[in-house]
């Protein structure tokens, strides 16, 4: 059940309000975005699976700051950020952050307007999304599955505004490269 940036702010404010309800939610519309996210940092499944829900313990035990949020969603991966950083330190792992992040999964979600591209069309689609360099793939993830802006994404990764530009430009162009359109008259 996908979770709306209007939706994640509700969930936030009844959180603050202290509906552990509220959190169940905010976790079964939100883990296996953040655990995809974590674990491209992370690599380790046991250590991935530990960061995500120690987040949302993180949320819950701090949720007096909630009302205060101003983008929840960008909030929670931060969080899930953080909290993936606390765990690769604890293993003394931390140097290879972001220059060895680790291959992980990303794929386009089907919707209805994808199911009328062809199937082999979205293999090869994905088989380029894969293709691309690791960071590059991290930030498409983060903007084209998780709709999260430029802004967003670069306040989550400390990155600059222009890397995300960047990274995005260099993902599509690779993309279009990878993948022949032939238009039919």
């Amino acid at each position: 059940m996908p979770v709306n940036q209007i939706h994640i702010g509700k969930l936030f404010q009844q959180i603050h309000l202290g509906d552990e309800t509220a959190l169940w939610d905010l976790h079964t519309g939100y883990f296996h975005k953040i655990f995809r996210f974590v674990f491209s940092l992370t690599g380790n499944k046991e250590l991935t699976e530990e960061a995500v829900n120690d987040t949302f313990l993180d949320i819950w035990q701090n949720r007096a700051v909630l009302d205060k949020v101003e983008s929840p969603e960008v909030y929670l991966f931060v969080c899930a950020k953080n909290r993936a950083l606390k765990q690769i330190k604890k293993q003394d792992n931390y140097s290879r952050l972001l220059e060895n992040i680790h291959n992980f999964p990303c794929s386009l979600q089907r919707t209805p307007y994808d199911l009328l591209v062809s199937s082999e069309l979205q293999i090869r689609i994905n088989a380029a999304i894969q293709s691309l360099p690791v960071q590059c793939k991290l930030i498409f993830s983060l903007v084209k599955e998780n709709n999260l802006k430029y802004k967003e994404v670069a306040s989550i990764l400390g990155v600059s505004v222009k890397t995300v530009e960047n990274q995005v430009s260099i993902a599509l162009k690779k993309l279009s490269q990878s993948i022949p359109f032939i238009l039919i008259s």
